[in-house]
């Protein structure tokens, strides 16, 4: 099977996990850097989920009210480890038209999740479409060595920069010559290496006056 790669923005959205164990506790973990709804289904909990549903991070929801919950949420992660169960709960969610991930068994999914390489807004995924997450995860450890924290400093910085040059209102061709010399030049090694002055005279040197260079760079390198 081919899956179509996307990236979903679940901020707000309700997401339902049936599963109370430590497979559940992983994907809530993760769901909750996504500022989404978290409901979870399931008569046992580990410390760690209890411990979320006393402060109110998630919400604890009977499991013989299954169905109705299904109706209020967007996406839905059977997690089970009963593999019966999880099959019954992603076809009501298919027929609901609710996104659904079946914990190892991705026949009965509508979509999987891909192993995830993260340095601030920085996200590679990496998917063998479900036939070995031996070797997805092979892989992410390798591209973690590649692609590290000074990429999420480097995406922050053109992000801001991106921002004040469209807002100087130049043409979009202007703009693109100058966005390529950003990525092109040393800045990524040089905020590697630290050397945040040599980040201010390279930025300088690409953009003139053309931005506020030293409160951007005071921005993102506050803690360096």
């Amino acid at each position: 099977m081919s899956y179509y790669p996307i990236f979903v923005d679940l901020k707000d959205q309700g997401v339902l996990v049936v599963g109370g164990g430590e497979v559940a506790e992983r994907k809530i973990k993760n769901l909750l850097t996504h500022d989404c709804q978290v409901y979870i289904a399931s008569p046992q909990l580990t410390d760690y989920l209890k411990e979320l549903v006393e402060h109110n991070e998630i919400q604890h929801i009977d499991p013989a009210s299954l169905d109705e919950s299904l109706d209020k949420v967007f996406m839905v992660i059977a997690a089970t480890d009963d593999s019966a169960l999880n099959s019954r709960i992603a076809s009501k969610a298919k027929a609901r038209g609710i996104l659904v991930n079946s914990v190892d068994q991705p026949r009965d999914c509508s979509f999987i999740m891909p192993s995830i390489v993260k340095a601030g807004d920085l996200q590679i995924a990496i998917s063998t479409a479900g036939k070995s997450p031996a070797l997805a995860k092979k892989i992410r450890g390798e591209l973690e060595r590649t692609f590290g924290p000074e990429y999420a400093s480097f995406i922050e910085l053109l992000g801001l920069l991106r921002r004040e040059l469209i807002a100087e209102g130049r043409p979009s061709s202007a703009n693109k010559i100058t966005f390529q010399r950003l990525v092109d030049s040393p800045l990524l090694e040089l905020i590697k290496a630290g050397n945040i002055e040599a980040v201010r005279n390279t930025l300088a040197s690409i953009l003139g006056g053309l931005v506020p260079i030293e409160g951007i760079v005071n921005q993102v390198f506050s803690g360096s």
